[in-house]
């Protein structure tokens, strides 16, 4: 059970062995204020757990199981157990890769990789979590291996515009999904997508007020959209002294201090940089070299003292130091078979 001042985070992991060691299950993390991490048992929560999420109103744990025929589940957290709360639902679609939550915690929304459908579940107890809405996008980009078709990457709540953004890989855009009618319809209109520039491959973004801060994975930049005036304003390479390997970039964090925090795959890194809102523009600050290999997924502590990376590829998790949000030290390295997401309870 996390302690006072403790950051409590639950890690997705895959089951399957196709990048690091096939995990059992996911796992608690507790962080301390100073830095100390303790990793709990595996919870065996069904097959290939990869992304994880909880929502910050209810406090539900959701789960996206990335298959060839994808599945949501959800449940409750009770210390270190979890509890079954609806019955696990498809997303009719092939590898779902990002889940998250609405204000209410009452949706959930799913991005499916394979087949370009962004699907919505109702979370609810003892109900199933079949995808009630489903839009499928379409749409393609110049890379013909990774963008022959639409891929959406992640689903993030735009609360002050009532809509859903949408990265979607495979056709450079930032899908723009009306939120106003539901529960009765989630709403896409394709002329109020979001365009990024050509072959940047968008997978991950953070809304900072009329911002929107966009990790772009194909061609390892991060892009600021103006969500005002509906267009990309800024472009910045992440880091140009790093030799590409193909990996991209991968998830993105924004702190309070004001520093996007991005993870590096082909640098095996975490890379900071500046944001300045009021003139929409980045600027590196540092990389941080992690010690283990492919970061998947990032986030930070609730005192963001530290920051802590997935390192799917080498079954490992670093602990990184922050000061005012910019990486200093890796202070600990955590071993657990491929970690792939940190949920952090609120």
């Amino acid at each position: 059970m996390a302690q006072a001042g403790t950051t409590r985070f639950w890690v997705g992991a895959s089951t399957l062995g196709s990048l690091g060691t096939a995990a059992r299950g996911i796992r608690p993390l507790d962080v301390a204020v100073d830095g100390t991490a303790t990793l709990g048992d595996p919870v065996d929560v069904g097959p290939n757990p990869m992304y994880l999420a909880v929502s910050g109103a209810t406090g539900v744990l959701g789960i996206l199981h990335e298959l060839a025929e994808g599945l949501v589940s959800t449940c409750t957290i009770e210390g270190d157990a979890l509890r079954p709360f609806g019955l696990p639902g498809a997303t009719d679609a092939a590898d779902p890769c990002h889940l998250a939550f609405d204000e209410s915690g009452s949706w959930m929304f799913a991005a499916n990789y394979t087949g370009g459908r962004l699907t919505a579940h109702q979370v609810a107890p003892d109900v199933a979590a079949d995808a009630t809405h489903a839009v499928v996008f379409a749409g393609a980009g110049p890379d013909p291996e990774r963008q022959a078709s639409p891929h959406p990457h992640q689903a993030v709540v735009d609360r002050a515009r009532d809509r859903l953004l949408v990265p979607d890989l495979g056709a450079d855009r930032v899908r723009v999904l009306g939120l106003g009618a539901m529960p009765s319809e989630l709403a896409h209109d394709a002329s109020a997508d979001l365009v990024v520039h050509a072959g940047a491959g968008p997978r991950h973004l953070v809304v900072v007020r009329d911002l929107a801060v966009v990790a772009n994975e194909l061609d390892r930049s991060v892009s600021v959209i103006d969500l005002v005036r509906g267009r990309e304003v800024s472009v910045i390479p992440v880091d140009e002294r790093v030799e590409p390997r193909g990996l991209g970039l991968s998830a993105i964090r924004l702190t309070r201090a004001g520093t996007v925090l991005v993870g590096d795959r082909d640098a095996d890194a975490l890379v900071a940089l500046r944001l300045d809102a009021d003139a929409g523009t980045l600027a590196r600050v540092a990389s941080m070299p992690t010690g283990g290999r492919h970061p998947r997924d990032l986030h930070v502590t609730h005192d963001e003292r530290f920051a802590l990376v997935a390192d799917q590829g080498s079954d490992s998790i670093a602990v990184i130091a922050l000061d005012r949000g910019v990486p200093t030290a890796v202070v600990s390295t955590i071993g657990t078979p491929a970690p792939a997401c940190l949920a952090r309870v609120p």
